[in-house]
């Protein structure tokens, strides 16, 4: 029976709406899988293969990976956490650290100019904003609650808060991109 609730007779010929669909679909079906296939295919073969974040030129990274390095032996050489038994040991030894990265920043920026590429100069822009306005600005903030603490601040209040999670990712990211692997915020604190 039909759905209209005759039967059908065998002069009656056969509906091309479920033909018509099949074929739609096939035709939607190949095509995604084409356009897939041509996708895969810009990536294994034609993508670029270069970091965006890499420069194009070696000047900076050569001349700031000894910047970097001094910096952070300089820091190394700084008593642990453990080491300073008081809060306000501890205080002092952050604020030399953290004197010690403003530096190491301030002497980064001084060869930036050594970046020529007007992308490279932008991203580099946004590396130091990530040291200033996050790292930094961070590690400042820390040096306060250090000093300002008395012996029954709680020691939560005395914890290293970050603003933003992902700018040492940023910040350690450019650098191990660019081989400049001391050029990565250092784990003092």
């Amino acid at each position: 029976m039909s759905s209209n609730g005759r039967t059908p007779d065998a002069s009656t010929p056969p509906s091309p709406e479920p033909l018509e669909q099949s074929r739609s679909g096939r035709i939607a079906v190949i095509a995604v899988l084409v356009a897939l296939l041509i996708m895969w295919a810009w990536i294994w073969f034609f993508a670029p293969r270069e970091n965006v974040d890499r420069f194009s030129e070696r000047a900076f990274p050569e001349a700031a990976n000894p910047i970097c390095e001094a910096a952070h032996e300089d820091i190394l050489a700084l008593p642990s956490g453990r080491q300073t038994p008081t809060v306000s040991e501890r205080a002092a030894v952050v604020r030399e650290g953290t004197e010690i990265i403003e530096e190491m920043v301030a002497d980064l920026e001084a060869i930036a100019y050594l970046v020529t590429d007007p992308d490279d100069a932008s991203i580099l822009r946004q590396w130091f904003d990530d040291w200033h306005d996050l790292h930094l600005a961070d590690r400042w903030a820390h040096v306060e609650r250090l000093e300002s603490a008395t012996p029954e601040t709680p020691g939560e209040d005395l914890a290293f808060l970050v603003q933003d999670l992902r700018y040492g990712r940023r910040i350690d990211g450019l650098a191990n991109v660019n081989d400049m692997e001391a050029c990565v915020i250092p784990g003092d604190i």
